[in-house]
């Protein structure tokens, strides 16, 4: 069960910031209670630290789903130029916006090289929003531009972004809420650079840590 504050496309409108994901998963736990169904429930979004996690497991989950911080792990398969942006990111450089061709709102940071891109529609190969007339919101808002600017080499499309592309080549950068945390997570260069945490690092932190404090990297 994803919460508002969680990374990439949302399940919920603009108004994300109206909701709380210990409410919904409340809510949901009292619902299956009544109606005596067995389900397991696994809430995510905004889960950080191993005492939030703690603290869902403590209230009759049967696991939690963790993400952000895993996205800046060395084994993580973003280029590692692009997990220093999620690292050098405060909270100010992230955002929701509607430039998803799906319909949903999107939470990213705003240095996205996918934002205000015109990249020509690559359907042909990447084709996986379409929906089953062929068409998608990307392509509408990307054959407006062109022909707004029928002398220019290339356009900018504010409104919408070729998600498919822009994902296969690293360009959208899809974040949680709480990415702008992840530089108390580890320790910066002299050259202003982050460490890469290990996955094994970051998941016993998240098995042992206490009190919601998060242990460095030695």
């Amino acid at each position: 069960m994803e919460g508002p504050l969680a990374g990439g496309h949302l399940g919920f409108g603009m108004d994300w910031a109206n909701y709380n994901l210990r409410d919904i998963v409340t809510e949901m736990h009292q619902y299956l209670k009544t109606e005596g169904l067995d389900i397991p429930l696994i809430p995510a979004g905004g889960i950080f630290t191993g005492s939030d996690a703690v603290s869902y497991l403590e209230s009759g989950a049967a696991a939690v789903q963790v993400a952000t911080r895993f996205t800046a792990a060395r084994e993580c398969g973003l280029p590692d130029k692009v997990k220093q942006e999620y690292l050098k990111a405060n909270e100010e450089d992230i955002e929701v916006n509607g430039i998803s061709p799906t319909g949903y709102p999107m939470r990213m940071l705003k240095n996205s090289p996918a934002i205000g891109d015109g990249i020509r529609p690559n359907c042909e190969a990447y084709g996986y929003l379409l929906d089953a007339k062929g068409n998608c919101a990307y392509i509408d808002a990307y054959n407006r531009e062109v022909a707004l600017h029928p002398d220019a080499k290339k356009v900018s499309v504010k409104d919408k972004t070729c998600l498919c592309t822009a994902m296969r080549n690293f360009d959208c950068w899809t974040c949680g809420h709480y990415t702008y945390r992840l530089k108390d997570t580890t320790r910066k260069a002299p050259d202003g650079s982050y460490q890469l945490l290990s996955a094994e690092h970051i998941f016993r932190d998240y098995q042992f840590s206490t009190d919601g404090k998060i242990a460095l990297p030695a």
